[in-house]
């Protein structure tokens, strides 16, 4: 018998729920820590963390840092090294819905930071993920989100050929950051992802240098709210009935050559099998992962036809 990793969600040993390495990776250390804290003790932590971190919509984000001493995840109101998210009451298991999207968005190859799901001090489970814009000791790396660089005032509106225009404006390696912003562009199509919005992309600093930022704050919201729009931002000037015809104007927006954006289409169609897996075998209740299945079938029928498998 075997179970599943809580970080990478991959096979292991039955009676543990972590791989050493996943826990190494996230931590700098093979100890599991403790939350000494639960989702009821939430809001005055943030609180107290000074403003620096704030309740957005509906799902709470806390500043924390691993204490190596005690071997406990505190709230960190300066120097956190990681974000940690516990589950909210009106969008059930968005930890977990989270901590897989970004491992499917690994699968396909894009560039996540280290995280996983750990319990709390009542047992829930909260997703937690190291911050790329921090070094291990805390210190701030400088990043900017596509709503502070095109200076907009409402993160919901603009297009996905304004963020991909900005993107090849500032950074450095233009061309492997358009095709990767293109496919994650893809990737949230397939995988139901609607609220991408102008906050959820994001350059890094490295030097005097720029690239496009990993990936952050993935979730199949489509699972929760059957009616969203397609995408956040819109694509070929609409945001609902997306088909290829429209991905691939982006594409030819952006100037990416024609064989280039049929490959990225090909990569993305090649990880369909290995994306419905993960999401049937997910910590996801059976609901949800049905949900989910049937979500990413319609979505590559959308884009590759009935034959997409």
């Amino acid at each position: 018998m075997t179970d599943s990793c809580f970080c990478c969600q991959k096979p292991l040993e039955a009676g543990h729920r972590y791989h050493p390495r996943c826990l190494s990776r996230l931590f700098g250390g093979r100890l599991l820590p403790s939350i000494p804290f639960g989702r009821a003790e939430m809001p005055a932590l943030v609180a107290r963390a000074q403003g620096r971190m704030s309740i957005s919509g509906v799902q709470m984000k806390l500043s924390a840092r691993l204490d190596k001493g005690t071997g406990r995840l505190e709230s960190a109101a300066a120097g956190g090294t990681h974000i940690l998210k516990p589950e909210p009451e009106r969008f059930p298991f968005i930890p977990r819905n989270e901590n897989l999207c970004m491992n499917m968005a690994e699968e396909a190859g894009f560039p996540v930071p280290p995280h996983g799901l750990f319990a709390m001090a009542d047992k829930s489970l909260c997703y937690v993920v190291k911050r790329f814009d921090r070094t291990d000791d805390g210190t701030k790396i400088q990043k900017e989100t596509m709503f502070q660089i095109l200076g907009a005032t409402e993160k919901y509106a603009g297009s996905l050929e304004m963020v991909g225009k900005a993107i090849r404006s500032h950074v450095a390696n233009v061309g492997l950051d358009t095709i990767d912003f293109f496919e994650r562009v893809l990737f949230c199509f397939l995988t139901g992802n609607g609220d991408m919005h102008l906050k959820n992309w994001a350059l890094l600093y490295h030097g005097k240098d720029l690239s496009l930022a990993p990936c952050y704050d993935l979730v199949c919201s489509r699972v929760y709210i059957p009616n969203e729009d397609d995408s956040a931002l819109t694509v070929n000037g609409k945001k609902n009935k997306l088909t290829r015809a429209d991905f691939s104007a982006l594409a030819d927006s952006l100037g990416i050559d024609p064989k280039a954006s049929a490959n990225s289409f090909d990569k993305l169609r090649l990880a369909q099998e290995k994306l419905r897996e993960m999401a049937s075998s997910s910590e996801l209740p059976f609901g949800l992962r049905q949900k989910l299945s049937h979500i990413i079938k319609t979505r590559y029928e959308r884009l590759y036809g009935k034959d997409a498998a």
